[in-house]
């Protein structure tokens, strides 16, 4: 099979991708108001977020709006409004893609971590992945127009009975009716307080009283749908000799709708459907992009390309995402660089597109002269796309790892350096009297060593504009060439020239605002004023009196500015949960982990390994989860399973600011041995009360 998944890449790198860039999202622990925040949904309403993260993996944020901030985790798509975390909704159910149906939408989003996100105004695109049990692959997009007016999705409907129209309120078994005998005016409709239903019998009483609640729409329709009648719920309750219900009608609600203006009749058969308020985004979801065995042959720019398709989703993951204009640029591996036209009524299969290989330093698909008639068709000449590695015949510089796009501009890192595009858009008679707009780039192909770049693995990109200077800043890593160093490069002259800077560091993702530059690395949070002098934040710890939160981890895979309110903040990402500093220099921090029982003792990770679990200054930590803690003193004592004590602390909440944590380190100062653990804490759960020994369970692997 002609597929770029018979083989795997063999360059050394590739390893660090699935182990440094996927344990972020596979390991799973306008018109419109902006300002709003969410509340958990109650009876009245349904509510596609849930409350909290659903995983401490945070490795993408993006601000929108007023006070929106979103995340891609290990599971999935969480939210800050501006006061609380929410996780939206996900389901294993296949989703139907608006390629193949373009009316296709859906409240849900499908299981997956999320590996990027990019938004624009309202607009937001994010990118799932997963793995088949052995090979990284991706799990396709998702995309809407409305990510800020969630509260607009109309009402729907959760239940229905079948009841029959009682116009005359005679309590007909099976009714219902207005009370106070509201009738039917024409030209006006229906004016009633409240709505008598019968139901047959005693349980249907007791379903109807349990299902409708205050804030509830009642939807009350015709076979046919042509009469429809819709009201609010103040309340509802028996009536009469107890065996029907009354509902209260909100002031100012009712609608009614007819296809002529004439009421229900008298025994008119008629559906009544409880609504609830929804909170939710409506998404189109799209399969992860893929070609079909026979494009070998493909349309770009002034003519055609020969391309080897990629056929599968396995390697083909979304690494990241940019809008600009009418365009969704996707930077997708083995999937190479490809964009979505969001400007189509229908959106179309996603444009691949072609970008140099790895010994050009220019690709033009905009001038004639690129371009070779052979059958008919022009074809780019001496070109072939194809991300297999080199000796398979393929090109790094097709492995599309990074995309920034604005104007007319478009940079991607990929695994052998970085390509800036320009392009172009002309429109061409293609028939007579009929013409479309050709939209073609001119490329250019910037590397290690000849260019100055600190390494060939571009995995992140940002720009940068101050004093009427435009920075692109990459974030670039060791590949295959002798002398590659790990750092961040960066060009003040759109990629005439290049710089260094942070060489050592492994850094995931770059942010600048004005004067100021952030870089999110493995060994923390870097911030710059000139791109040349660096300073590392300490890790971050909430100081919120008994808040017990801290980042018990050194890395920072993500980060955003937060600049919405008077004084600029920073939002980051970690392996440990997110954090936002109070000021741009991190004095202070709050902290936002998954709380999976909010109430109960437990140790996470568990199993845990000191060697690898949460690394913070050269040391692996257990975090341990209390509850509620009332007073001041909590005592930890942890012994091993023979019960002698290897470890004693005791936490003054009046003073120490943290997380209550253990290194794994017994009384002698080494590592203790693999085994069981049993952890006692003391502590009091309520004012007044008396603290008292709490115990959990702990397994040592190292």
């Amino acid at each position: 099979m002609n597929t770029v998944l018979l083989f795997f890449m063999k360059l050394s790198f590739n390893k660090l991708i699935v182990i440094l860039c996927l344990a972020a999202w596979l390991s799973g622990q306008s018109g419109t108001p902006y300002r709003f925040a969410l509340r958990s949904a109650d009876g009245g309403e349904i509510s596609y977020f849930e409350d909290g993260f659903s995983s401490n993996v945070v490795a993408e944020i993006r601000t929108m709006g007023d006070s929106l901030t979103w995340f891609g985790t290990g599971r999935g798509l969480s939210m800050h409004d501006g006061h609380f975390v929410y996780t939206y909704q996900t389901t294993f159910d296949s989703l139907v893609s608006v390629i193949d149906n373009p009316s296709a939408n859906t409240y849900k989003l499908p299981i997956g971590g999320v590996s990027a996100i990019a938004t624009g105004g309202d607009t937001m695109a994010i990118a799932l992945a997963g793995d088949d049990g052995d090979t990284p692959m991706g799990m396709g997009l998702a995309l809407t127009t409305s990510a800020e007016s969630w509260y607009d999705i109309p009402p729907q409907v959760v239940v229905e009975f079948d009841f029959i129209w009682d116009s005359l309120g005679i309590n007909t078994p099976g009714g219902l009716y207005f009370g106070w005998d509201s009738e039917y005016v024409p030209g006006v409709g229906y004016s009633g307080d409240f709505m008598v239903v019968s139901p047959t019998d005693t349980n249907d009483r007791n379903t109807l009283l349990d299902s409708i609640q205050t804030g509830n729409i009642i939807e009350i329709k015709n076979n046919d749908g042509s009469k429809v009648l819709k009201f609010t719920v103040e309340s509802d309750t028996t009536f009469g000799t107890g065996d029907q219900v009354s509902i209260s009608i909100q002031s100012g609600s009712i609608e009614y709708t007819s296809s002529e203006d004439i009421g229900f009749n008298d025994g008119e058969n008629v559906s009544l459907g409880i609504a609830k308020v929804t909170k939710a985004i409506e998404w189109k979801f799209l399969s992860q992009p893929i070609d079909l065995p026979g494009d070998t042959i493909v349309p770009f720019g002034e003519g055609y390309y020969r391309q080897l398709p990629v056929t599968v989703a396995q390697a083909n993951v979304t690494y990241d995402a940019s809008i600009s204009g009418k365009f969704l640029w996707i930077a997708s591996w083995a999937g190479g660089l490809r964009r979505f036209d969001l400007s189509s009524t229908n959106l179309r299969k996603a444009e691949n597109v072609p970008m140099p290989m790895d010994d050009q330093v220019a690709l033009s698909t905009c001038q004639d002269t690129a371009f070779v008639d052979t059958t008919g068709e022009s074809i780019l000449k001496d070109y072939y796309l194809n991300p297999r590695d080199p000796e398979d015949g393929g090109n790094h510089n097709h492995k599309a790892f990074s995309v920034l796009a604005f104007g007319d501009t478009v940079w991607v890192g990929t695994a052998n350096g970085i390509n800036r595009g320009l392009i172009i858009e002309e429109i061409v008679e293609v028939d007579t009297n009929q013409y479309e707009v050709l939209s073609c780039i001119e490329w250019e192909h910037y590397k290690y060593p000849n260019d100055g770049l600190s390494g060939n693995f571009v995995v992140g990109l940002a720009m940068q504009d101050w004093n009427g200077q435009r920075t692109i800043w990459a974030a670039t890593m060791n590949a295959s060439e002798l002398g590659e160093v790990r750092g961040l490069s960066y060009t003040r002259d759109a990629g005439t020239t290049w710089q260094t800077a942070l060489l050592g560091e492994r850094v995931y993702n770059i942010e600048a605002r004005d004067s100021l530059v952030f870089a999110a690395t493995s060994s923390g949070l870097w911030k710059s004023l000139d791109g040349e002098n660096w300073a590392l934040f300490d890790p971050a710890i909430d100081q919120t009196i008994l808040a017990q939160k801290q980042i018990l981890t050194n890395t920072v895979y993500a980060l955003a500015i937060e600049d919405r309110d008077t004084i600029p903040r920073v939002w980051i990402g970690t392996p440990d949960g997110a954090a936002l500093s109070a000021d741009i220099h991190g004095s202070s921090w709050e902290v936002y982990q998954s709380d999976h029982d909010p109430t109960e003792i437990y140790a996470y990770p568990n199993p845990f390994s000191p060697l690898t679990h949460n690394q913070l200054n050269n040391d692996g930590y257990v975090r341990f989860h209390t509850g509620q803690v009332a007073n001041s003193l909590v005592k930890l004592n942890i012994f091993n399973f023979a019960m002698e004590r290897v470890h004693s602390h005791e936490y003054d909440l009046n003073t120490y600011q943290g997380a209550l944590k253990w290194d794994g380190r017994g009384l002698s100062g080494d590592h203790v041995a693999n085994g069981v653990y049993f952890i006692r804490m003391n502590y009091s759960t309520a004012v007044n009360k008396a603290p008292a020994d709490f115990w959990t369970k702990l397994i040592v692997v190292k």
